[in-house]
């Protein structure tokens, strides 16, 4: 249990920080803190809204202000989607707590440490590469400060932050004001991504172990050392590992279900709208590039393009590792020496060749969380970005 506390110690920093852990030594701390990322996340949204009202937009602008806009809802629906399903998160907690309490052998513990470390391995690159990347959109906001030091010209150079927002006041005079408000939103936003997805990525890992378990059981069932045993303990042995693995097995999934139910209905609308978000970033870059007469535009456009294409990749491929793993235990039990056991045992398997299937992700009752599935979201928004290009022709 030491390793469990050591691995998974990590998410429950990341989601004190945001208020999302269950526990919290003071409720009136944990309410000022919510508010707090309530009235950040509300606000980042209503003073990107408000451009609207002190300039005229074309299409071409409202396109650009839609690209910051739609993401800043993402992440209002993600963190909400935790917020109101605290409960199913200490639940999560519990539910690996009591499969690790339950594991029999060493080599069992073995694959469960493999899979959990990978996840925490993976939020760790999450959060290293969250944190230089925000400090590097902090000194890239900064750079008129720093070249103004630096190199001082006659006329100081426009202070401008990349992310429309107002305030009704001068930027130039108020720069510090739209740029902690600018960060500080970005900030929490992507924070709030990461540790919520590496959450769920560590969810899923866990899952696949569990279903690796289940495999090797089943593959462990009938094999030539088994045969040697005496007839009786054999029976014996090969209904126990039968019977665990099912156990495990069902348990997965009851569990993946329970999230499922709690989930899906905020995710349905983040699959949306992060789809339309990222037509709307495409269409930026696409005029970016081929005007090519501003870098910063060039290389913002890119870089909101390309962070799309990752959070849509490793959410689906994370759903794609739960469909091979949940499939390796139907492959196991043709795999396996089923045909020279015992009759009862081969009906067993007959039974189980049946009625296994591959568990999917299915989110909205039509989406299934797979590399597939990314395809489709990818083609989706490519189409979505020719609707746009043709209206503006």
């Amino acid at each position: 249990m030491v390793f469990v506390e050591r691995y998974y110690k990590i998410h429950r920093i990341f989601l004190m920080i945001l208020g999302l852990w269950p526990s919290y030594k003071s409720k009136h701390l944990k309410r000022i803190h919510i508010i707090f990322i309530f009235f950040l996340y509300c606000s980042s949204v209503v003073v990107q809204l408000a451009t609207f009202l002190t300039a005229e937009c074309n299409m071409e602008c409202i396109v650009i202000k839609l690209s910051y806009i739609l993401p800043s809802i993402v992440y209002i629906l993600n963190y909400n989607c935790f917020f109101f399903n605290i409960e199913c998160i200490r639940q999560s907690f519990e539910h690996i707590q009591l499969d690790w309490e339950t594991l029999e052998d060493n080599n069992e513990m073995e694959i469960l440490k493999k899979y959990t470390y990978v996840a925490y391995v993976f939020t760790i690159i999450l959060s290293i590469s969250f944190i230089a990347g925000i400090c590097a959109f902090a000194l890239f906001e900064c750079t008129p400060i720093i070249l103004d030091v630096i190199a001082p010209k006659e006329k100081s150079l426009p202070r401008r932050i990349s992310i429309p927002i107002e305030f009704f006041v001068d930027q130039e005079e108020h720069f510090f004001l739209y740029l902690i408000s600018e960060v500080l939103g970005v900030f929490f936003g992507i924070w709030s991504t990461i540790a919520t997805g590496a959450f769920l990525a560590a969810i899923g890992q866990h899952c696949c172990g569990t279903y690796k378990i289940a495999s090797n059981l089943i593959r462990d069932t009938v094999t030539n050392h088994t045969l040697q045993i005496p007839v009786s303990q054999r029976i014996r042995f090969m209904y126990q590992n039968i019977r665990r693995a099912v156990r495990i097995h069902i348990r997965t999934m009851q569990f993946l279900n329970g999230l499922l139910f709690s989930f899906h209905l905020w995710y349905f609308p983040l699959i949306v709208i992060g789809v339309i978000s990222l037509s709307c970033t495409l269409f930026r870059l696409f005029n970016a590039t081929l005007r090519l007469n501003d870098s910063n535009e060039v290389f913002i456009s890119y870089t909101m393009f390309i962070g799309h294409l990752i959070y849509m990749f490793l959410t689906n491929y994370f759903g794609q590792l739960i469909i091979d793993h949940s499939t390796e235990i139907l492959r196991e039990t043709y795999n396996t020496l089923w045909y020279v056991a015992p009759l009862p045992i081969q009906k067993l398997f007959l039974i189980m060749q049946k009625s296994i299937k591959d568990y999917k992700l299915m989110v909205g009752s039509f989406y299934v969380a797979s590399l597939e599935g990314f395809t489709t979201l990818a083609t989706s928004s490519i189409s979505y970005f020719t609707v746009l290009y043709t209206m503006r022709t």
